[in-house]
C-alpha cells in the first residue's frame, strides 16, 4: 500500500514520509459492499480503520430495538481508534469488544485496517509518533465536542447546518446541487430526530423558497438565508 495515502488521514498529519511508512508496513486493505458489516460491537477489538472510499456508518441499537446513528465516517478519517487508547490491557488481554457497530453505505468500500498488537509495538519502539498523534487526536476531541455542541439544537439549524457541510464537500458552487447518499431515515438518526421531524424541516425550508428537493439532490436556492439558520 502506498504510504502517501495515509499523509491525507487526520490521526498520521503530522508524521513524516518515513514514520508513515512504518504505519503503512503495518496496515491491510479491505473492501466492503453497501450493507456489509464491518463489525458488530460484540466482536472483540482487532485495530482500528481508515476509510479510504465510499463512507460508514456508526451505530447502536437503543432498547427499543432502534438504530440510533452516532457519526458517518467519510474517506481518510479514522473509527475505532479511541478504544486503543483508552482500553491498552484489556485490548492487549483479548477482553475488549468494539463499542459500536460499523457498516458500509455505499458499494466498493474501501477500507485500511491496522491492527492493534502491532500498532502497540510500532507506538513502544517510536515515541516521536505516539506524540505526534497525541496532538492530532487532540484536534479530532475539538471537533468532537463541537458536534455535540450542534446535536442540542433545534432540526431546522442542525439540517441547514449538515446542507452547508454537503454543499462545501460537494464542490459543486457554480449549480448549488447537492446529493444526499444517505437515506432520510438514516440522516433523521444522524441529526438526532425521527423522520416525521426531518420532513418537517425540508418542507420549511422549500416553502421558505430556501432550497428544492429533486428526489435525493438538494438545490440551494438561498444560500445566505441557509447560512444565517445554521449560525443560530
Amino acid at each position: 500500500m502506498d504510504s502517501k495515502i495515509l499523509r491525507n488521514v487526520n490521526l498520521f498529519s503530522e508524521l513524516n514520509d518515513k514514520e508513515l511508512e512504518k504505519v503503512s508496513e503495518l496496515s491491510s486493505l479491505k473492501k466492503f459492499s453497501k450493507g456489509e458489516v464491518i463489525f458488530f460491537d460484540t466482536e472483540p477489538y482487532l485495530g482500528f480503520y481508515i476509510v479510504i472510499e465510499g463512507s460508514i456508518k456508526i451505530f447502536k441499537i437503543v432498547g427499543d430495538g432502534r438504530e440510533q446513528i452516532i457519526h458517518f465516517v467519510y474517506p481518510y478519517n479514522t473509527f475505532a481508534e479511541v478504544p486503543l487508547f483508552e482500553q491498552h490491557e484489556k485490548i492487549k488481554n483479548d477482553q475488549f469488544t468494539y463499542p459500536a457497530n460499523a457498516m458500509a453505505i455505499e458499494n466498493d468500500t474501501k477500507l485500511i485496517l491496522v491492527r492493534s498488537n502491532a500498532f502497540y509495538d510500532l507506538l513502544h519502539k517510536n515515541n516521536e509518533i505516539a506524540l505526534k498523534m497525541l496532538g492530532a487526536l487532540s484536534k479530532r476531541l475539538r471537533y468532537l465536542n463541537n458536534y455535540i455542541e450542534s446535536r442540542m439544537k433545534d432540526i431546522p439549524h442542525r439540517l441547514a447546518e449538515f446542507i452547508i457541510q454537503e454543499y462545501k464537500k460537494s464542490g459543486k458552487a457554480e449549480t448549488n446541487r447537492i446529493e444526499i447518499e444517505i437515506t432520510k431515515h438514516d440522516l433523521a438518526s444522524y441529526l438526532g430526530t425521527i423522520d416525521e421531524t426531518l420532513s418537517r424541516a425540508f418542507k420549511k425550508f422549500q416553502d421558505e423558497d430556501i432550497i428544492e428537493m429533486r428526489g435525493r439532490n438538494i438545490i440551494i436556492k438561498n444560500l445566505k438565508k441557509l447560512a444565517v439558520i445554521a449560525a443560530e
